[in-house]
């Protein structure tokens, strides 16, 4: 009887294992699907980002309004040019002369005016003695003095020249008319002419320019580049990840890529209000598409000395 007891009791045993065995996974799997606790995010000391040096207004592309052949360089690359000085002229020996041709029909037309106004001067003064010996006609007539034809003579004669009066009026306002029109013309050919002249938008300094007396011009091509006067900056970009710690007035130190010292300092002036693509270096090998950047500007002290298009590191303090 004992011997079957035991024989029996291994099969229990076994079960009651099997089964603690099952609970306890059971305990693990409830313990892992507990929601952990946020871990907290660590605000970074400073952030660095890849920018490049331009000036606070952006470089811009020169180009020329019209096309055309260049028969002067005025300025070349390097050189400080203020607002509208030539930089270049393309041939306009056409314009010119429609020029000179509207300049020349708005002074004929105006001294055509002067004589419709003189000879309706003239024409008022006659007029007037017509009216004063067609009264006295009239008065002598009346007191059986003077003949009824010589009456009739001195009426028609006054009523012609009042005639004559209105019709240089009306010679005078068309007159007036067309010398508007032929101001028009003027402006237009002025505006022609000034489109085969390439000048400077605003103060700065030609970084470029791609051409020389005798090339040939297509309109809205870039032929050069163009800096205009402003402060210095770094235009970088933060990464997504970044982008939300960085404020303006925050301070920044500028140095170039891989190194250590830094060859300028500055404070943001601008972040972006909106994350986009990459633009800056795009073109870099192992860019991913999907991350999305910050715009961040940087302006550097007064003092600053760094090339035009430098590719530097940003680093921004993000804590003082």
């Amino acid at each position: 009887m004992k011997k079957l007891f035991q024989r029996n009791r291994l099969p229990l045993i076994y079960l009651m294992m099997i089964l603690a065995f099952g609970f306890g996974r059971c305990r693990s799997k409830e313990q892992d699907q507990t929601p952990s606790a946020p871990q907290s995010i660590t605000e970074p000391v400073r952030i660095v980002g890849i920018g490049r040096i331009e000036p606070e207004l952006r470089l811009l592309d020169l180009s020329s309004e019209s096309s055309g052949l260049i028969t002067a360089l005025h300025y070349l690359a390097g050189d400080d040019i203020v607002k509208g000085q030539v930089i270049i002229e393309l041939t306009h020996a056409v314009e010119q002369a429609k020029l000179e041709q509207s300049k020349a029909r708005l002074k004929s037309q105006l001294s055509e005016i002067k004589a419709l106004e003189a000879a309706l001067a003239a024409s008022k003064i006659r007029t007037e003695n017509a009216k004063i010996t067609y009264e006295r006609a009239k008065s002598l007539f009346e007191k059986d003095a003077q003949t009824e034809s010589y009456l009739d003579n001195t009426r028609t004669e006054y009523e012609s020249l009042l005639e004559e009066i209105k019709r240089l009026e009306a010679n005078v306002v068309t007159a007036r008319d067309s010398v508007k029109e032929f101001q028009a013309d003027q402006k237009l050919a002025q505006a022609e002419l000034e489109k085969r002249f390439l000048v400077a938008p605003t103060d700065g300094q030609i970084l470029s320019l791609d051409v020389t007396i005798g090339s040939y011009v297509s309109a809205g091509n870039p032929i050069g580049t163009f800096a205009p006067k402003s402060p210095l900056c770094a235009r970088c970009e933060i990464d997504e990840l970044f982008a939300e710690y960085v404020k303006k007035s925050q301070k920044a130190l500028i140095r170039y890529p891989g190194m250590t010292e830094s060859i300028a300092e500055g404070t943001v002036t601008f972040a972006g209000p909106y994350l986009r693509k990459k633009s800056l270096f795009a073109d870099d090998v192992g860019d991913l598409e999907d991350r999305r950047v910050r715009e961040i500007v940087i302006r550097l002290s007064p003092d600053a000395s760094v090339l035009y298009g430098s590719r530097v590191e940003c680093v921004i303090q993000i804590k003082q």
